[in-house]
């Protein structure tokens, strides 16, 4: 739900903005609202919110608008290319902050050589 709500709002914006200039590759904004629901709710959802953010664009923003119909090649590969680009920005995104780090053991689970002791490896020790 947040997705939607996010592209609705970025989608309002970028027709205002549309309305008043004439401003190529606004779609370009759609990457903000994709990164934050990245960072928020991870890459699942920063794919649907990129799947809703090129059909909003194509919708929208695009000639002829309020039509999915595309009718300029070159319009195809930016919005391709912006796709693209879109997942792999929310991947990213969500690999950075939801990645779980890898824990580090303490000091004094380590022998003086700089290993691990086998309480902590969960082995017997036969040195």
């Amino acid at each position: 739900m947040m997705s939607l709500g996010a592209v609705l709002l970025m989608t309002a914006i970028l027709v205002t903005v549309d309305d008043g200039a004439e401003l190529e590759h606004l779609e370009i904004a759609y990457l903000f609202p994709i990164a934050l629901v990245a960072v928020l709710y991870g890459s699942n959802f920063a794919f649907l919110t990129s799947s809703a953010s090129a059909i909003a664009a194509t919708y929208f923003l695009l000639p002829p608008k309020f039509s999915i119909y595309i009718a300029n090649p070159l319009h195809i590969a930016e919005l391709g290319f912006f796709v693209v680009t879109a997942l792999i920005a929310g991947k990213i995104v969500s690999l950075l902050t939801h990645d779980t780090p890898v824990p580090v053991p303490d000091a004094r689970n380590r022998d003086r050589g700089g290993r691990e002791t086998s309480r902590q490896l969960g082995t017997a020790d036969n040195s």
